[in-house]
This record gives C-alpha cells, structure tokens and sequence, in this order.
C-alpha cells in the first residue's frame, strides 16, 4: 500500500468517502467509534496525536487503489498488473501498514481483479495505523485509541485467518519494524540456564533462523518464513518442523516484553508477572499486551537429515489403505525428534518435509522401510527422496524457503489424539472423512506428525490437547478471485457445515489450533481452542484488560463483543 504523510491528502473527503456516508452520524456508547460518527476523532486531533509519535501516524491507502479509478485517483494499468501477479504471495501484504493477507478478510473491497470502475473502499481495513518504532510509540497508540473509543487492531505481518490484525474503523499500531535481533549465548533465570536470542515483535522466522544460525544455534519458528515469530505464531502456540526435538514455539519463550491495555510496559517471565507470561506463552494472539520482543532459547545447531515420499492413487482401494497405515504409524515416526509434514489430495499423497534433527541421511530410509514395506505389498509406486544438510537452516529453506504462503486459503485446523492413530476403528472412522473432503478436489489435507509432550518448559497456556496429540491436520480450501464472492462464500460453508463436524466426530477430545481456523467455526471455541485453561485466561484477561480493548475474532471473551450491521465493533 502506498504510505503517505497524514497531510499529503485531504483524508475526510479523500479515505474515507464510503465509509462516511453509510455511517450512522451518533454511535451508541457501547460501541467503537468508526469515521461518520459524532465520536470519531476530528482532523485536528489526528493531527495532534501525529506530532506526539514523530510524524509516524499512517493513512492506509489500500495497494489495490491502482486497479481502480476512484476514489483515490492513482489508477495505474501497469502497477496493477504486477501487483495481480503478486496477489497471491504473503510477502506482497506483509510490508504494507494495514494490508490484509486473508482474502475473505479484503472482502473484494479493494481488490486487483474488481473492475476498475469499482470504487476502491476500505472496508475491512484499518484507516490509520501507528508506524511503531519503540515502546512510546505503542503507548501512544493505545492511550489514543482508549481516549477516542477506537477499536485498536495489532499488525505485524498479518498471517491472520480469524481478523485479528484488521477491523472496520480501527486504529492499527504496526510492529513491522521492530527488527532488532540478540544472541544471548549463556541467559540465565531460575527456570532456565543457556543460549536464547531476543527478537523484536517485526523479526521473521526466516529471520530469526538465520540470526540463530549465524551465531551456531536453531530457532523453533512456523513453516512459513515470512511469519513474525513473536506475534501470533508464538502467542498462539507455534508449530514447526522442530516441534518434536524442542516443543511448541510457546515453549521456547523466556520472557516477553509487552505494553498492557492500560499502557503499563512490562516484563514477563515464568517468575516475573508470572499470570502475564503464562497467558502470553499459547493463550491467546493478541489478547493481553502488545509485544514489544520475546527472549527465547535457541538450541546448538548440527545436521539435519530430510526426505520426501510420494505416491498416486490409481487403485483407491489400495490408496486409501495406505492412507490408514501411515495415520496409524504416526505415533511411531516421530522417535528421535522427527516432525513430517504432509499432504493428502484426492489424485496423490505427499510427505513432503521429513525433518530428523541430528541424523545421518540413512536415517530416513530405515524410518519409513516398514510403511515403504506395505506400499510394495499393495502394489503402490513411489517416490521417495531424501537430503543430508549441515545446518537446519539449509534445511528450512531447501523445503520451505520459497513456499508460496498463499494468502488464497480457505482452512480449519484438526489437532487429532494420538490414541486415534492407536486404534484401527478410529483410524478407519478418521480415513473416511479424509476421503469425503477430499474427494471432489476442492480440499486437501495439509498434516503434521509430531510429539510435544515430553520436552521440559515452564507452565503456560498452550491448548492441553497439543500434549496428546500424534497429527495435526489442516482442511485447505483455496479463494478464487475471479469468481463471484458467493462461490467463494460456499466453499466456506462446506468447509464448516460439511467435512468439519465429520472429522471432530471421528477426533474426541482433539482440539483447533488458534492460528488455523476458520471465522466461520462452528465448534465449541472456548474448549476447542483453549480447553481447561479458558477460565484462567478469562481472570486474567479481566485483570490486564478489563475493557476489553484488544478483542479478537474467537479471542478470550471475545463473546462480550460483536461486530454490529454497520461494522462497528460493540459490546453486547
């Protein structure tokens, strides 16, 4: 998106044209104020508050204006091409103060491939956002949003599939540039005595690896390496191809340094506001402070063997069943700290990362001999391909330094109990609504194995069902833009109506990953995302940020609050 000074454009008649006249001029007290209300702050004052942060205030001017002939009169055929051809990378959302990456989050409002005649709006997005460089600037924002009844959204890179990091009116505080990185070779605490690295709330995973592996060390992070570690990856719980050797990303964690709702800049640590660290650690993206940074361990880097296994489904008898059989070995395959990601399509199935810390290449053939054994036996033709690299960062970035990150996908995530792949009838029950989403090729299963209950960490509020879990599955969908947003609006509703409520039934006592679900979820959030440690999120929650001021979609109490008709954020 294009960044301008708040005083290059004449922002009431200019920005926010739309949004101004659909607005109801008097909002009721229990919401939000949004441009158009008698609330709303006046020019002056967004002048004001401007000088207070150096000037650092933004006016979002979304990137697709180019595409559109109105209202912002930059209409560029060339820009909007090349920006069509980037549409459906994360990075091309990821730079821009208030760019939303979820597509049904854009909403079509302003979008590359809407006819140009189409007014470019804002809908969705926030209509300034706070360029924040230092903990003053983060407390600004919030006093300000506070002040003026404004729904406050935080964004870093804006991997959000729920619409945390944008809202309809909001004021946004933009942690992008917060980049600084430390190694701390020998960080000691009552809980913890080694090598951790502090990271600003903008450092990347692809980032913060290669810090760490500059300095001889490994970063647990997300598969996608242009997601901010301390953001919601991490708050969020965090799973990655280490999950197995080290644990959750939540695990890592040493301490946070986070500014409150009430704008108290804070230390978290396991035995320093102890209640704020626990929540921060898995609880709930976004919920109870801005994060500012986050000291985490790092681990002493070596080898890493990789592979990856593939296999058609031309007799889907046989498929299927070999299907069942990996599913049922997965509580087997993660020994000696593997983590295998995979897929499952409707014409194919692919592990496409095997991820064996600190082990030889030989390794991965003796790992998967007795399922390649059962492929020979069925008669299924394989392919199987394995790698040897001398740090794990080579071996990120050889199997996941150039994924597409589409920011296209319609998902919900499936955190499956081990005692699933344990039992052949559940297994059996699983597989057959595997087969059922993906058998008409608008889904595919995108699968993690892994194993994080036995590694040490402090206590947080990662969901319990992690701990019993062998397989993590994400049902994916994929936006099409050039299709009506009806078409799109149906996969959704298939998504959560159809092949979801079949495979929660064959997973009892699983759970959702926070950071992969669907805004149209229909399950029991409180105890699909949070399990037993909803209450004590919800007291402590109440403690730090009793007004609720930073509220999320499917956040803790965030049932106190709705979007109204107009796209106000209230409390009910």
């Amino acid at each position: 998106m294009a960044r301008r000074s708040l005083f290059d454009i004449p922002l009431l008649s200019v920005i926010l044209p739309t949004i101004a006249i659909l607005a109801a001029v008097v909002t009721a007290t229990s919401c939000r104020n949004i441009p158009g209300d008698s609330g709303w702050p006046s020019p002056a004052t967004w002048a004001s508050f401007n000088e207070t942060i150096g000037g650092r205030l933004i006016a979002t001017i979304p990137q697709a204006s180019v595409c559109h002939t109105s209202p912002f009169s930059n209409y560029n055929a060339e820009a909007c091409q090349a920006l069509k051809a980037g549409w459906n990378l994360a990075g091309t959302f990821a730079t821009h103060p208030a760019e939303i990456v979820n597509a049904f989050y854009q909403n079509q409002s302003c979008d590359p491939f809407t006819p140009a005649v189409r007014p470019c709006e804002l809908g969705n997005y926030a209509v300034y956002s706070v360029n924040a460089t230092d903990v003053h600037d983060v407390k600004a924002g919030i006093e300000f949003a506070r002040k003026n009844n404004l729904r406050l959204v935080i964004k870093t890179t804006g991997h959000d599939y729920t619409g945390k990091s944008s809202g309809h009116g909001a004021l946004s505080i933009w942690m992008w540039n917060l980049k600084s990185s430390t190694v701390i070779h020998q960080y000691e605490s009552p809980s913890y005595s080694g090598p951790a690295i502090k990271l600003g709330a903008g450092v990347t995973g692809g980032d913060g690896v290669a810090a760490a592996r500059k300095a001889g060390y490994r970063l647990v992070t997300g598969e996608c390496p242009s997601i901010a570690v301390a953001g919601g990856y991490t708050q969020g719980g965090g799973h990655s191809m280490l999950n197995t050797a080290y644990g959750m990303a939540a695990d890592q964690v040493l301490e946070w340094e986070v500014v409150t709702a009430a704008g108290e800049h804070l230390i978290a640590t396991p035995e320093q506001n102890a209640d704020l660290y626990w929540a921060l650690s898995g609880g709930s993206p976004g919920s109870f402070g801005v994060v500012l940074s986050m000291t985490a361990k790092i681990h002493p880097d070596g080898p890493v063997a990789g592979g990856s296994l593939s296999f058609p489904n031309t007799n889907p008898a046989s498929f299927w069943e070999a299907v069942s059989l990996w599913i049922q070995q997965a509580h087997l395959l993660v020994g000696q700290n593997n983590t295998i990601i995979y897929l499952i399509l409707n014409d194919a199935f692919e592990a496409m990362a095997l991820t064996l810390p600190d082990q030889p290449e030989s390794a991965v053939q003796s790992l998967l001999s007795p399922f390649l054994t059962h492929l020979d036996r069925l008669g299924i033709p394989y392919s199987l391909q394995t790698t040897h690299f001398e740090t794990y960062h080579d071996h990120f970035h050889a199997y996941f330094g150039t994924l597409p990150e589409n920011p296209t996908t319609i998902l919900n995530n499936r955190i499956i109990p081990r005692s699933v792949s344990e039992s052949p009838n559940a297994t059996a029950q699983l597989v057959d609504a595997f087969r059922g989403t993906v058998a008409h090729g608008r889904f595919i299963l995108g699968c993690a194995i892994m194993d994080v209950s036995r590694t040490p960490h402090p206590p947080n509020a990662v969901l319990p069902a992690w701990r019993d879990t062998a397989t993590s599955c994400n049902v994916n969908g994929f936006w099409n833009y050039t299709a009506p947003i009806e078409i799109n609006h149906a996969l959704k509703k298939e998504l959560v109506e159809v092949h979801l409520p079949k495979i929660e039934a064959a997973t009892p006592g699983g759970g959702v990953y926070a950071n992969e679900m669907d805004p149209w979820y229909q399950g029991d959030w409180k105890h699909s995302l949070y399990g037993a440690n909803y209450e004590r999120l919800l007291r402590i929650k109440s403690q730090y940020d009793p007004d609720n001021l930073l509220w999320g979609n499917f956040s803790v109490n965030s049932d106190e609050s709705f979007i109204d008709g107009r796209g106000r954020l209230c409390h009910r």
